[in-house]
Parts: C-alpha cells; sequence; structure tokens
C-alpha cells in the first residue's frame, strides 16, 4: 500500500516522532530514524540532514513452520464392564476421542490460535508432509484454540471386562488410548516492532518412522494395570512404550523418546476412577445425574445393569446385551477438563533454528508443553451404538439344586455413566 510519513525533527535534527497516514506512529527521541507498525512488518525511516528528506525501508517477521515430536496423544479412555466375559465396543460413531488445548504452554505475550484441515497426513523427516493421509481418525478446530480427534466410524474400540466375575469392580482392567507417533505440526511468527510473537498450531500429523505407524497412526491400548505395575512386567508392553524407532531428534536433559514412570502417571491420570477418592467420593455414590466436575452424566438408559449369577447347573453366566446411547451433555459438563505437562523432542534440523528458539523461548516452561482436553466438541448429537455392551453375570457350575459355589455376594447392579471428554462410557457399582 501507499502512503506517506509524517515526522516531527528539533533544531538538532533528530527526528522526535513519526506517523503514517493511517495514525500509526512512535516517538524514538532524538534520534535519525522512526520505525512504524505495518501489519506484521515495521518500516523504519531515517531522515537527511537538514530535514531535506529521507530513506525508508521495511523489514517484515516472516512466519516459519515447523513441529515437535510429543511421547504420546491420550485419544481416550475405554472402562472395563463387570466381568471377564463381558465386553463393550464403540463403532459407528465419531464421537469418541478429544478435544485439546495446549494454549496455556505459551507466555501471555504471545498470541495463540488453531488452524487445522480434517486429514491427519505423514510428517516426514525432511520437515514436509507427505501424501499419506490417515483414514482412521479425522481432526478439526471445535474453536479458535482447540483441536478435536476422532475415530471414524469403521474404527472399532474393543475393550473386555474385568478379570474377576466374582470382583467385577477394577479400573486396572481399564484401557487408555495411547497415540505414539503424534507430531505437533505449528507456525511461528516472530516478534517484529510492536506486533507480538504468535504461534499457530496447524494441527495433528504423525511420524512415518514408526513401523507400525507407517501409513496410519499408532494407536495402542493399553490397561491400566500394566501402566501402573498392578499386572507386573510385560516385555512386549515395554518395548512398545520404549519408542526406540525414534531417531533424529534432541530431548532435554534426563529425557528420551520413551514413556518414564512420569508420563505413565500422567497418563493413569486421564482415567479418574484410578483415584481412590474420586471413585469412593459422593461424585458417583450418591446417583447424581452430573458429577460435580462436569466430567461424568448419567446416561437415561440402560440403568441400571444387572449382575446377577447364574442358578446351578449354568457354568458360563446369564449374558445380556444392550443397546448404548451418546447424548449431547455439553449443557451439563462445561468447564470439566483434565490437564497434565509432557517433554518433547525436537527435529534436529529445527533444534538450532530460529522455530526452536523461537518455541522454547515462547514457552511457560522450556521443553514443556501443558495439554488440556476438554468437553468433547463431538458430543452434539444422539448417536444409538447397537448392542454395544454385553454382560455375563458370574457362572455357577454347581449342578442342581446348588448351592452355588463360590456363592456371588455383589454389587448386583450397575451405573451406566458417559464420559463427557472421550465420549465413552463407565460403569459403576450402584449396590
Amino acid at each position: 500500500a501507499n502512503f506517506g510519513i509524517t515526522y516531527l525533527s528539533d533544531a538538532g535534527c533528530g527526528i522526535v516522532g513519526g506517523w503514517d497516514s493511517n495514525g500509526n506512529g512512535s516517538t524514538n527521541g532524538n534520534s535519525n530514524s522512526v520505525s512504524i507498525p505495518v501489519g506484521n512488518c515495521t518500516l523504519t525511516f531515517s531522515a537527511d540532514q537538514f530535514d531535506s528528506g529521507g530513506q525508508a525501508y521495511i523489514s517484515c517477521a516472516q512466519p516459519i513452520i515447523g513441529y515437535i515430536n510429543p511421547k504420546y496423544v491420550v485419544v481416550g479412555v475405554t472402562y472395563a464392564p463387570p466381568g471377564p466375559q463381558s465386553n463393550v465396543t464403540y463403532t459407528g460413531t465419531t464421537s469418541v476421542g478429544n478435544t485439546t488445548t495446549i494454549a496455556n504452554s505459551f507466555s501471555n505475550g504471545v498470541g495463540f490460535g488453531v488452524s487445522v484441515s480434517a486429514g491427519i497426513s505423514a510428517w516426514g523427516q525432511g520437515g514436509e508432509i507427505t501424501g499419506s493421509e490417515s483414514t482412521d481418525y479425522t481432526q478439526g478446530s471445535s474453536d479458535q484454540y482447540k483441536t478435536t480427534i476422532s475415530k471414524s466410524t469403521s474404527v472399532a474400540h474393543f475393550t473386555t471386562g474385568t478379570g474377576d466375575a466374582f470382583s467385577p469392580v477394577n479400573s486396572d482392567y481399564d484401557i487408555i488410548w495411547l497415540w505414539l507417533n503424534p507430531v505437533v505440526v505449528l507456525t511461528y511468527t516472530p516478534a517484529n516492532g510492536s506486533n507480538p510473537a504468535s504461534m499457530q498450531w496447524n494441527g495433528y500429523g504423525y511420524d512415518p518412522s514408526d513401523p507400525s505407524g507407517r501409513y496410519q497412526l499408532d494407536v495402542y491400548p493399553v490397561a491400566v494395570g500394566w501402566l501402573n505395575g498392578d499386572f507386573g512386567d510385560d516385555p512386549s508392553i515395554d518395548t512398545i512404550l520404549a519408542r526406540e524407532w525414534v531417531s533424529g531428534q534432541t530431548w532435554p536433559a534426563g529425557e528420551g523418546p520413551g514413556l518414564t514412570s512420569a508420563d505413565k502417571a500422567n497418563i493413569i491420570a486421564a482415567d479418574p476412577l484410578t483415584n481412590s477418592s474420586y471413585s469412593g467420593s459422593s461424585n458417583l455414590d450418591q446417583f447424581p445425574y452430573t458429577t460435580s466436575d462436569g466430567r461424568f452424566t448419567l446416561m437415561n438408559g440402560p440403568n441400571p445393569l444387572d449382575y446377577v449369577q447364574a442358578g446351578p447347573g449354568n457354568g458360563a453366566g446369564i449374558s445380556t446385551p444392550y443397546d448404548l446411547t451418546q447424548t449431547n451433555t455439553q449443557s451439563f459438563a462445561q468447564g470439566t477438563s483434565h490437564t497434565f505437562q509432557q517433554t518433547f523432542g525436537l527435529q534436529e534440523k529445527f533444534g538450532g533454528s530460529l522455530f526452536g528458539i523461537g518455541l522454547t523461548t515462547t514457552l511457560n516452561e522450556s521443553d514443556t508443553l501443558t495439554w488440556t482436553h476438554s468437553f468433547l466438541n463431538t458430543l452434539t448429537t444422539t448417536t444409538t451404538l447397537q448392542k454395544a455392551l454385553n454382560v455375563t453375570g458370574p457362572p455357577c457350575p454347581a449342578p442342581w439344586p446348588g448351592p452355588c459355589t463360590p456363592f456371588y455376594a455383589g454389587p448386583g447392579q450397575f451405573l451406566v455413566y458417559q464420559d463427557n471428554l472421550y465420549g465413552t462410557f463407565m460403569f459403576y457399582p450402584s449396590n
């Protein structure tokens, strides 16, 4: 655009102030130049001696696109129904996933925004998005600060029940779905004149260096019992969570690409039932419609679920199928969130570049991202999952007329709650 510059000078030929035709300007004191912001650029005017004119040049802050490598993304939590022969399947729905912001990772002086497309594409080692796009998961912007990732209707998340039919309440069997090759794509615009630095989240990509995620996201279901050690140690799971395929990345001192005990503790915390002070509180056992933190909402049906022992001679137990209905609970669940932090790796290409420097200098905590999961944005319509839940009660292999050995002492009913963060269902004993 063309515009004029007006400036004032004192008797010593120093510029006191300068303005453009739109009224933008600054006061630099007695100097031979003045800087004027023009959008994301800075116009600098230097006066000649005796006010005979001058020279002007413009410099612009160039956006720099780059990416960082978190160790994992919690895609969702699925809860184990009661009993080892029970199971729940999530298919035919896109309302299973998470809505996330990382805006709180950056200092208050840094502008933050989100701009994503539905596709999640591979992000190659050379810093370019490839043509290999995920068909299992999509993403979108729920507002200017948040990104929602959802599984496709064809992807089924299957979760079996708890391990003991006679002790059916056990959160160790809940499943946390971990995305193990995520890439967070960012555009950093440096500060320029009076314009502050800004960071734009361009959504997720995935790292095809992962042998298990070369053409898709590597989403791995892990039972809580393997993460907290209650199930002992499984070398195959340890190998997957070590992420030894990662190369060409720089990490903070004492950190690396593998999941640490601190990472596992953060992941477990995504399931509030693992916290005894939560699962045993009045949040759930006083039959509220929505818990006080907004996390769980009691479903209209099927409620309650019956969990009863079969009669003598039935060594398989009684199985009952149920439909499950996802419901828009946004008006009840506003404000619910789960926040945690994790370190990340920088590709060596960006480690010493302006992107890496700009990123780490604008973070609230160096080398750390703060993740906040909130109400799942896709839970806005009613979706019925046909025969998604199958509940099988305790068997009674003893011959007629019994008695059953062992004898099941309860609980005999369970309530079904919807998890408003991840779009899944939780099963809680009511008596």
